[in-house]
């Protein structure tokens, strides 16, 4: 099974970025972010014979449409002045073809399918940050039944969950062969949050990601959370809320692979428990009042930092280790709705999370998790044209105690991207809840 680049191009913006729209300094909310891409994959299924003969250039004019509203993602970040050239220098396109069918691809065993993800992608995590490095990188990979798989890579100095998916959907609704106007008009982006939140020239203190995988021998799994097994899980889950809302798929799914890392590390030393913190992102559009629109772009999010101390390790269940996720998160609500309005701009508040995160990920005697939950974001549903994709993935990580979420395909389930050692890996697979929630 080969994959196979046929060309590689820079798309540019298909009208010239104005000369005013030159510099983009970035916000205080992308100084937090290290310098990494985030990799995305879409897969897709079509019974049209002749859907290769056109793709390739289709999607290439769509996306120089695209970029002409999304023109930072054209430029090259200059991290010396934190700030984006949108000189226009354009995306990289990559075009390849593989010698095998999609569905023999999807029904290989995960460590093969896991293996051949970096070369569905257009560069590394890594490759990011370097005045030649692009903001954007899309890879087309066609397979032999008809279908094909679009892998991108966006700069998290610019992007978040909520930015990649309204490029996606602007990208996506260009590509229909429809009229698209009235639509489109959702998806057309608000760069505002440098002007609302400028950035205030803080030291960059994010680590600096290797620029290849290639050494990288840390595995990942995905833990698939079908929805009839998270019904069962909420029913173990007292949850009291004045507005009858009930425990989200993420929030219980969170909590039960929480349970299952603080067990494991006690087991891993010597049966004495250790500090355990998890550290979650918190999609700020939805905290301000009032609630800011989804094609707000750029990076507006922040960290909820949950803690648990080793007597409490022994003696909570998977209720306690819901509650204290759940008040992690709202213990900020009502910072965050004062900082984030107009006028407010409270940057001690703002900061602190990042501030708790890295001096949390610092200390030598905690265990420290990191999450990252992509469930109820579009990209599941985006159409280019030949309906939507049939499965999704990430890249690899260089990473430990990382999990991503996202979505099943049935839509109320999740599927749980853990990365973790060898051997702990193996740890976390035996647990008891794993496996009886999990398949």
């Amino acid at each position: 099974m080969e994959i196979k680049t046929n060309t590689s191009k820079l798309v540019k913006p298909i009208k010239p970025t104005p000369s005013n729209l030159r510099t983009y300094n970035v916000s205080f909310f992308d100084e937090q972010i290290p310098n990494l891409n985030v990799p995305l994959i879409l897969y897709y299924s079509s019974a049209q014979n002749d859907v290769h003969a056109n793709l390739f250039n289709h999607l290439e004019t769509s996306l120089s449409n695209t970029l002409t509203d999304f023109y930072p993602l054209a430029g090259r970040y200059m991290r010396d002045g934190s700030f984006i050239d949108c000189s226009d220098q354009g995306a990289l396109y990559v075009q390849a073809t593989a010698n095998f069918e999609l569905a023999e691809f999807l029904g290989l065993a995960w460590e093969l399918k896991y293996n051949m993800l970096s070369d569905l992608l257009p560069c590394e995590v890594g490759e990011a940050g370097e005045v030649d490095d692009p903001m954007l990188y899309i890879k087309v990979t066609t397979f032999e039944c008809g279908g094909f798989a679009i892998g991108m890579c966006f700069s998290h100095k610019l992007c978040d969950m909520s930015t990649m998916c309204t490029f996606i959907d602007n990208w996506a609704t260009r590509s229909q062969h429809v009229s698209y106007a009235l639509e489109l008009e959702k998806y057309t982006p608000i760069f505002s949050v440098p002007h609302d939140f400028p950035k205030r020239d803080l030291t960059d203190l994010s680590p600096r990601i290797p620029r290849t995988s290639l050494m990288v021998t840390n595995p990942a799994r995905i833990f698939v959370f079908k929805g009839n097994a998270i019904s069962k899980m909420r029913e173990k889950i007292i949850f009291k809320d004045n507005q009858g809302h009930r425990p989200s798929k993420v929030q219980l799914v969170l909590a039960l692979l929480w349970k299952a890392f603080a067990g494991m590390d006690k087991a891993n030393n010597n049966g004495q428990s250790k500090v355990s913190f998890l550290s979650q992102g918190v999609n700020l559009r939805n905290k301000a009042v009032p609630k800011l629109p989804d094609n707000l772009c750029g990076n507006f999010v922040s960290l909820a930092v949950a803690q648990i101390e080793p007597d409490e390790v022994d003696n909570i269940d998977l209720q306690g280790f819901f509650t204290v996720l759940r008040d992690s998160v709202k213990k900020y609500d009502s910072d965050y709705a004062k900082a984030l309005t107009s006028g407010g701009k409270e940057y001690d508040i703002l900061i602190r999370p990042f501030l708790e995160h890295t001096q949390s990920v610092m200390k030598s005697d905690v265990n420290f998790y990191t999450v990252t939950s992509w469930c109820k974001f579009s990209f599941n549903k985006a159409d280019f044209g030949w309906g939507k994709p049939v499965w999704k993935s990430t890249g690899k990580f260089a990473a430990q105690n990382f999990v991503v979420m996202m979505d099943d395909q049935e839509g109320d389930g999740v599927e749980a991207w853990v990365h973790l050692d060898e051997k702990r890996m193996h740890q976390f697979e035996q647990d008891p809840d794993i496996k009886a929630y999990a398949v």
